[in-house]
């Protein structure tokens, strides 16, 4: 599935469900797929993220941290209700699994305003070191 550029990313990006929640487990898991430059709006996760990198430059930031730059096989946890953004890097695409735990209401994130083209570029990217 294609999501809407507008709605809560900027660039294209395309996700298939992996898993979705249901009455055994409220994991939930997506394979996503962002274009050269694509990225997320700001947003919040109520249980946090888990972030594993399949292929492709990724870039995260969490609100107020540097931003990081993670290659395949990296990983990321974002902790409960923390602002970040991510995507891929000027480069390229990049492919990342996404995974988080839905709350009771069955709500797995929160959207904010869209990252600006000028943080985006401006923002000079820290060199993971594998999972962080």
């Amino acid at each position: 599935m294609t999501l809407p550029e507008h709605a809560t990313f900027t660039g294209r990006v395309s996700a298939k469900a992996l898993r979705v929640a249901d009455d055994d487990s409220r994991l939930v898991a997506y394979e996503v797929t962002f274009a050269a430059q694509a990225r997320t709006h700001w947003h919040t996760h109520p249980h946090g993220q888990l972030l594993l990198v399949t292929s492709g430059t990724a870039r995260v930031q969490l609100e107020g941290a540097p931003v990081v730059e993670l290659g395949p096989g990296d990983s990321r946890w974002v902790p409960p209700d923390t602002r970040h953004w991510h995507g891929a890097a000027p480069a390229g695409p990049m492919t990342h699994i996404a995974v988080q735990e839905a709350a009771a209401d069955g709500s797995t994130v929160t959207w904010g305003e869209p990252l600006s083209d000028t943080t985006y570029h401006d923002e000079r990217p820290m060199p993971s070191k594998g999972t962080l």
